[in-house]
């Protein structure tokens, strides 16, 4: 005859917090780096796109093989490859064979990717789409099959460099709303893990505390620097080490540096905020590779995130043409890829 023992509310939540740190632990075993002074490369929705699900529901080989190839032209490493639930769920099979193709294509242009699973950010005006609180407060067993599904045939692939389990899940000020994001992103976490990935994995945070929420459970810290100015990046560098050193963790930039409708203006700025990163042993990943139909990767629908609020971020025009004073981005980066050397 068993014996039922009651435990009182804070022996649960020391329950639970030990078993999620438990199902939190990793060792990765692929790609496993202290320092990435050498990451150089962009995030990608890809240019034909308004909303991530149209990029995958309208997919085109031979058209995302010739935007990556844009990115080896300024030596990239590695591009930061968005994909989304919504995306998926339309039709799991065609959709997760698009991105296989995808991760091949990159592949082909000698680069790595890092897969970037769900989108928190979101704009007011022009979104394009992803994950929305509602969701997080439904079924995540869909979501789960989503990513064991892309994971799984990955999970020990040399082509992928780290896993990124969600873009930019955002302070929420409620304190109910803020817990269930945080519970959906241990799952998240767990099932990567549980999936077999022997690649780190991490959130890509942006500043301060919304680092710190994830820290316990990632492999990888994340940031996302956007100064306005060039006096502001030696601020975000700082903080990203004091926050580094806290938690005693690898830390990198996969997506950063403004927008501007000013060319010029604009790659003086990233000039010196990419030498800045690099040194400080993060490296960069730039928003966004090519001028497309998504906010702020077109002229007439920019974010607020740029210089004088003007965020027009790509480095590539249209025409496949690198924007004006991005030259200096052709010569040679002084550190390679591990795989390089």
């Amino acid at each position: 005859m068993g014996v039922f023992v009651s435990l009182d509310p804070l022996c649960e939540k020391c329950i639970h917090y030990l078993s999620t740190r438990m199902d939190c632990m990793h060792s990765p075993t692929l790609h496993n780096y202290t320092d990435y002074a050498w990451l150089r490369g962009f995030s990608i929705v890809p240019s034909w796109g308004a909303r991530i699900e149209e990029a995958w529901w309208n997919y085109d080989a031979a058209r995302m093989r010739e935007e990556v190839a844009l990115a080896t032209e300024v030596h990239a490493n590695c591009i930061r490859l968005w994909i989304e639930f919504t995306a998926w769920m339309a039709d799991p099979e065609r959709i997760s064979a698009h991105f296989m193709d995808a991760v091949a294509a990159i592949d082909e242009a000698g680069m790595k990717t890092m897969p970037c699973l769900f989108n928190r950010w979101h704009d007011r005006h022009w979104d394009y789409g992803g994950t929305y609180m509602e969701n997080l407060y439904g079924d995540w067993a869909p979501m789960e099959t989503y990513v064991r599904s892309l994971v799984t045939p990955l999970a020990t692939d040399e082509r992928i460099l780290c896993w990124d389990l969600c873009n930019e899940p955002g302070d929420i000020p409620t304190p109910a709303d803020s817990e269930r994001q945080l519970d959906w992103l241990r799952f998240l976490a767990k099932t990567v893990r549980a999936s077999g990935a022997k690649q780190p994995i991490l959130v890509g945070t942006m500043n301060g505390q919304n680092i710190e929420m994830v820290a316990d459970f990632v492999d990888v810290l994340c940031g996302h620097p956007y100064p306005t100015n060039a006096a502001e990046m030696p601020g975000f560098i700082e903080r990203y080490h004091e926050i580094q050193t806290r938690h005693e963790k690898p830390l990198l930039v996969n997506e950063c540096l403004p927008g501007g409708l000013n060319d010029l203006e604009r790659a003086a700025l990233i000039q010196e905020s990419t030498k800045a990163l690099s040194k400080a042993g993060f490296g960069w990943m730039g928003w966004a590779l090519k001028e497309g139909r998504a906010i702020s990767t077109r002229r007439d629908r920019y974010d607020s995130n740029g210089i004088r609020r003007e965020g027009f971020h790509p480095f590539f025009t249209a025409e496949g043409k690198l924007r004006d004073g991005l030259d200096f981005l052709k010569e040679k980066p002084a550190i390679l890829a591990p795989w390089l050397r």
